[in-house]
């Protein structure tokens, strides 16, 4: 029986040493990590719901426009663009007269053989007759 009651002693003391240095704090086992959204999550989110904000105001605000002066061909009219100097044929343009210097809101199209229209919404400007 020699040292049995000490040794039973460093037996406990060295168990409860093990079992402080490797257990840890225990949490809900939700299987999520946490409640709620971190902050990055938050923040992505915001950053992702002002983007598709500034797509859609874009989208639905810029309404394309072409300045330039109007010429007649075959009755159909043309517009030459000061910005891009390309040629539109306009459409829908009962209100434009050959010889005028307008600025036109409407939507560009291409077709399949690369011929340039733009379908006239709005005369946003006439600044009378061209300047020859």
């Amino acid at each position: 029986m020699g040292g049995g009651p000490l040794r039973s002693a460093h037996k406990l003391a060295l168990v409860l040493t093990l079992l402080f240095f490797f257990s840890r704090p225990s949490s809900a086992q939700t299987g999520l990590g946490g409640i709620g959204p971190t902050g990055a999550q938050v923040a992505g989110a915001a950053v992702g719901v002002a983007a598709v904000t500034a797509v859609v105001l874009y989208v639905t605000l810029h309404k394309p426009s072409i300045t330039g002066c109007v010429q007649s061909a075959n009755g159909t009219n043309s517009l030459t663009d000061k910005k891009d100097n390309l040629t539109y044929t306009l459409v829908n343009n009962a209100e434009i007269k050959p010889g005028e210097h307008v600025k036109l809101s409407g939507k560009k199209k291409k077709d399949k053989e690369g011929h340039l229209s733009f379908r006239v919404k709005k005369v946003k400007q006439d600044y009378g007759p061209c300047q020859q």
